[in-house]
């Protein structure tokens, strides 16, 4: 299972990295919208730790990014959509 969660973190990872160099910004630009430093995307790029569920929505939402792009799997996508359409607190 270890395994699987390592390949899920490296795919979200990639897209976002992708997302973030077709919108021309930068990994400081990223960790700004969600109060981490640079290091810390770098991470979630390469897979080393996993991006939280809500940082990963609130830059979709500042990016105007499909949620849908980060589909790692069913389960995931299944979770991530049954929080946006839960009332942001």
């Amino acid at each position: 299972m270890k395994q699987k969660n390592i390949k899920h973190n490296y795919q979200i990872g990639q897209h976002l990295k992708r997302l973030r160099k077709q919108s021309k910004l930068t990994q400081s630009n990223i960790g700004d919208q969600v109060s981490v430093c640079f290091q810390q995307v770098q991470k979630w790029e390469k897979g080393i730790n996993r991006i939280y569920a809500d940082q990963l929505l609130q830059i979709c939402e500042l990016n105007d990014w499909n949620i849908k792009e980060f589909k790692a799997s069913e389960s995931s996508v299944s979770a991530l959509e049954s929080k946006l359409t839960q009332p942001l607190s």
